[in-house]
């Protein structure tokens, strides 16, 4: 087979991959592919998709001249498209760059905060998931301490506090500037990526994404992801 049919072949593959993405019908709706360049998802594949397109337009009406093929698309080109492929049909998923559950920095309840903010800066977690038997019951992180300080001076932050005396301000839905998701296992890179893009909500930015069996507040976490991982990437 040479390069040109390999190239048709990858192409028309994508092109059916997308179509299942998108549930769409080719001949009713146009092309996956130029809805998948035109995504947010698809910028960093448009430059070359674009030029794909072009040459899958030169091989499909204008393949020959004088009997000689007008273009023979490189290896790299065709590998392109094939990972182009496995992306569509496999794409990454974001408990596979989440910090495990296992290596989460966790407390709880009745433990001393002084001696988890101490453990917070030195392991460098911002955000730390407070279990009781096996239970969430919040998130204990820097907010936490500026709102509790806020509220209360920051005299009342002493050696003898336990987490437990946060206990007001630690579920998601009390942190003042803050705003925490939890999604189900199958939930990809992509998505937690948008999630984090997004813009400001009612002054409340998503500071971290919990991956749960289950999706919900109330499955087993999984994983864990802030900003700064997604970045990272």
């Amino acid at each position: 087979m040479s390069n040109a049919d390999r190239f048709l072949n990858s192409y028309r593959i994508l092109e059916e991959e997308l179509s299942k993405k998108y549930d769409m019908d080719v001949k009713a709706f146009g092309s996956p592919i130029v809805r998948f360049i035109n995504d947010k998802e698809g910028k960093d594949y448009k430059d070359r998709l674009n030029l794909c397109r072009e040459i899958r337009n030169l091989l499909t009406h204008h393949a020959e001249f004088d009997g000689e093929r007008i273009i023979e698309p490189s290896d790299s080109m065709i590998e392109f498209l094939n990972s182009t492929i496995d992306y569509i049909k496999r794409p990454p998923l974001a408990i596979n760059y989440a910090v495990s559950f296992e290596d989460i920095l966790k407390t709880g309840s009745n433990q001393r905060a002084k001696t988890v903010m101490r453990k917070m800066q030195r392991l460098g977690f911002s955000h730390v998931p407070v279990i009781d038997n096996g239970e969430f019951v919040g998130i204990f992180s820097i907010s936490t301490i500026f709102t509790y300080a806020l509220s209360n001076g920051l005299a009342e932050i002493n050696e003898d506090m336990l987490i437990a005396d946060f206990s007001e301000i630690l579920p998601p839905d009390k942190h003042e500037t803050e705003k925490f998701k939890f999604m189900p296992p199958d939930t990809t890179l992509f998505t937690v990526r948008t999630e984090f893009e997004k813009k400001l909500q009612r002054g409340k930015r998503l500071a971290a994404v919990f991956i749960t069996d289950n999706g919900s507040i109330g499955g087993r976490i999984l994983g864990m992801l802030t900003p700064v991982d997604v970045i990272n990437i």
